[in-house]
């Protein structure tokens, strides 16, 4: 049986706020990195320069991350106001509260 318009859009929520978690654990650690990078007086230039590079790439993903979850939250609030099935709906709501707590603070 395939998955119903519900499971799609929960699932769909669930994974971007994974995602989410991801990214800024990569931030954290590139910054890190960088740092050591920073202070390692034998380093190369050219690597901070890339590093930098990489954690100033995962920074500038976020917001367009955190518009996404939004966009995605939103859909799903609007579907479960005229969703007529009988499907449990306690997921989707979950789905929509952790997307609620992520998305504290990053109203971009």
């Amino acid at each position: 049986m395939s998955p119903s318009q519900l499971e799609i859009k929960v699932r769909a929520l669930q994974r971007l706020v994974k995602e989410e978690s991801y990214y800024q654990q990569e931030l954290k650690e590139q910054t890190e990195l960088v740092e050591k990078l920073k202070k390692d007086k034998d380093f190369d230039p050219y690597d901070l320069k890339k590093q930098q590079e990489v954690q100033k790439d995962t920074e500038n993903l976020l917001p367009t991350l955190y518009r996404k979850i939004r966009e995605f939250k939103e859909n799903l609030e609007q579907f479960l106001a005229t969703y007529q099935g009988n499907e449990s709906l306690e997921t989707a709501k979950s789905a929509i509260d952790s997307a609620n707590e992520l998305l504290k603070g990053h109203d971009n």
